[in-house]
């Protein structure tokens, strides 16, 4: 390693044991300008410095000084021995930074990755504060990789200078805890255009009295930081942060009108942002924020669209069902040790568990293991005769958003729009009941899972995504079957196919006789809401399975248990 690796480790090192970090150092150099990155790995904690070294070259001794400010920006995301820490936690990070940004710019028309450059600027600023305040810190290096960023960045007419946001960022932090120094190696960048001063005016003006480092205090100025620092968010604003290069965002061009169905998008496998943004976008922590807003019978927050919003919720409420995991058991023995010796016999053993050992002629010989010591235990085994093909078909006519005595007392709305009592949705939760059974018992296949929903048209969704899609988004029409539409599911023989309906099907007598010879060559059943009509009566009397559910509240058990006895058998 060349003597400013070991230079910059040494440094690095000596903070992360200063800050009481948990986490290790790992350097790396690049080739790439800005000359600096930093970045905390989401699981091990690990602080990764990339470095290039070509700018000791023009800044000799000044690598390390970058380095060591890097290196406490990173621990003090959560929190550096002796300071307070922003945003200290997850839930602090989205609680009181994204939600209250996301609210103002979403609705602005902005994107989420927007949001997430905008929340870490703010608490960069934040814990930068927090490290220089009593005098603990200069932040030098902090003030160097400002410089860099400039220095990196030209315009149209190869001259250097900061972005409107990025010059009001750079601002605000020198306002904050730079000294006379910085904030005139900053002056080269600004263009002090009339738009940057007012918003860094209004935001100063209205976060008069609140303490930047008390946490109390971080939602409110957190929208107020959306609100002004958005209207300098024009496309190309984003310059590089240390967590965040600016890649993905979009910013807004002038005039557009907002709206969150415009850009709110998933960010999934985004890799920019600190590490709370990283951990905020794993569908766990997305599911455990879902079901608290359920909880709390609060809206899902805006940064979480409507469908997977309630498709994560489905899941977590599913998974709380009474689902039989072990159906497909076998007990089995496993031998931990061998014991005794016997002479080896090639017609008849095999070679495992042999050894050396002496004949009574005193000749050496093979021997053989002559007991075992077994350990019983239960493995899983996928039948055989599970099906490869799963379908279902789910009445969404106008009477399934009533609830289970027919009525509008349907529960609440805020997350599902037909009511978390409605008929509806105890039939959504029944499928996804359904497929949690086959995901326990590793029986899924995600290509060959389908479903339907039928009303005034008949809707098809080929695969697990898509028929979630069609799932969650229910007609509340009519009742009628087109059997065009689902005749290719009745292919072959021997799938799992079932109905659910709270009601007799309208066009019932004109494909009665198809749909009942198609359903008989396969696994079908048909679960009914109520009480028996003219379909359900055909049915049974062709020999085929109906249930009849009086509650409704008992549909995903139902879906559940006979599923499970049917090839259990």
């Amino acid at each position: 390693m060349t003597n400013l690796y070991n230079i910059i480790q040494k440094t690095a090192e000596n903070e992360i044991n200063s800050g009481s970090h948990k986490g290790n150092l790992i350097l790396e150099e690049f080739y790439e300008k800005p000359h600096f990155e930093g970045k905390t790995k989401l699981n091990t904690g690990d602080i990764e410095i990339r470095y290039n070294p070509e700018y000791e070259n023009r800044n000799p001794g000044k690598t390390s000084i970058v380095a060591k400010d890097i290196t406490f920006h990173e621990i003090d995301h959560a929190k550096y021995k002796n300071c307070i820490g922003c945003p200290q936690t997850l839930n602090n990070h989205v609680k009181l930074f994204y939600e209250p940004m996301a609210d103002v710019l979403l609705k602005k028309g902005f994107s989420q990755s927007d949001v997430h450059y905008c929340a870490n600027a703010l608490q960069d600023t934040i814990l930068h504060y927090d490290g220089s305040a009593n005098g603990r810190r200069s932040l030098e290096g902090i003030a160097l990789f400002f410089k860099d960023v400039g220095e990196n960045s030209k315009d149209e007419k190869g001259k250097i200078k900061f972005t409107g946001f990025y010059e009001a960022h750079v601002k605000l932090n020198m306002h904050l805890w730079g000294n006379k120094q910085q904030k005139k190696s900053m002056k080269k960048f600004y263009t002090h255009k009339d738009e940057i001063n007012k918003a860094m005016k209004n935001f100063l003006k209205k976060t008069k009295g609140k303490n930047f480092l008390n946490e109390s205090d971080w939602k409110s100025i957190a929208e107020l930081y959306a609100e002004e620092f958005s209207r300098l968010m024009e496309p190309g604003y984003a310059m590089p942060l240390l967590n965040h290069s600016g890649k993905g965002t979009k910013g807004k061009e002038s005039g557009k009108q907002g709206g969150l169905e415009q850009e709110v998008d998933s960010e999934q496998d985004s890799d920019e942002g600190n590490v709370f943004d990283r951990q905020m976008r794993t569908k766990e922590y997305k599911k455990s924020r879902i079901r608290e807003s359920y909880s709390n019978d609060e809206k899902a927050p805006s940064w979480i669209d409507n469908f997977e919003a309630m498709d994560l919720l489905y899941e977590s409420l599913a998974q709380k069902l009474n689902i039989k995991s072990k159906t497909f058991t076998q007990d089995s023995k496993m031998p931990i040790c061998y014991y005794g010796k016997r002479d080896f016999d090639p017609k008849k053993d095999n070679l495992k568990n042999l050894g050396f050992g002496y004949a009574e002629n005193g000749e050496l010989g093979l021997k053989k293991k002559r007991w075992h010591q077994d350990l019983p235990i239960s493995v899983k085994k996928r039948p055989l005769s599970f099906p490869r093909m799963r379908f279902g078909l789910l009445d969404t006519s106008d009477s399934m958003r009533e609830d289970v005595n027919g009525g509008d007392s349907v529960g609440s709305t805020k997350i599902f729009p037909w009511g978390d009592k409605s008929k509806y949705h105890y039939a959504l939760l029944s499928w996804y009941g359904f497929l949690e059974y086959l995901k326990q018992n590793h029986l899924m296949n995600q290509t060959n899972i389908d479903l339907g929903n039928f009303s005034s048209r008949t809707l098809v969704g080929k695969g697990l995504k898509q028929a979630k899609e069609i799932a969650l988004a229910p007609q509340f029409g009519t009742t009628k079957i087109e059997l065009d539409k689902i005749n290719h599911f009745f292919e072959g023989r021997d799938s799992l196919i079932f109905t659910l309906s709270d009601g007799g099907i309208s066009n019932w007598d004109s494909i009665k006789d198809d749909f009942i010879k198609n359903a008989k060559k396969h696994q079908y059943f048909h679960l009914q809401i109520g009480h028996s009509n003219g379909t359900t009566e055909d049915l049974e009397q062709a020999g085929l399975y109906v249930d009849y559910i009086r509650n409704a509240e008992d549909l995903a058990g139902k879906t559940i248990d006979l599923t499970d006895k049917l090839f259990r058998r």
